[in-house]
């Protein structure tokens, strides 16, 4: 049987989101993922605040969705191109507490990769 890996085939992680069910504290999110990313929260596509990191160079994007605007209600966490590559090597590297985030209803949503 020949295992196959990220790394063997040349695959890099471009996009990773999780959709969250119903109304969950954005803010909340954002703090818990503060510890490695600077976090930017939309509501209903508005700006809400943006966390800041001298240090960090990776970004997640935090959207919720009230129903304003007639879409679904929820939340989504996106990682893109870099930081979803750094997401992925967290995760790897068993460094993603999912206890923090305290979120039973996360669900992967999507996710993309290219060849390096």
């Amino acid at each position: 049987m020949v295992k196959v890996s990220f790394d063997l085939e040349s695959l890099v992680v471009d996009w990773v989101s999780f959709n969250l069910e119903g109304l969950v504290d954005s803010i909340v999110i954002a703090d818990r993922l503060s510890k490695y990313f600077i976090s930017h929260v939309l509501i209903n596509d508005l700006p809400g605040i943006g966390f800041h990191g001298f240090r960090k160079k990776y970004k997640v994007s935090i959207h919720q969705s009230t129903r304003s605007k007639g879409y679904w209600i929820g939340t989504k966490i996106i990682f893109s191109g870099e930081n979803a590559s750094y997401f992925y090597r967290l995760i790897q590297q068993k460094r993603v507490n999912w206890k923090i985030l305290k979120l039973n209803r996360l669900k992967l949503s999507d996710s993309n990769f290219n060849y390096s």
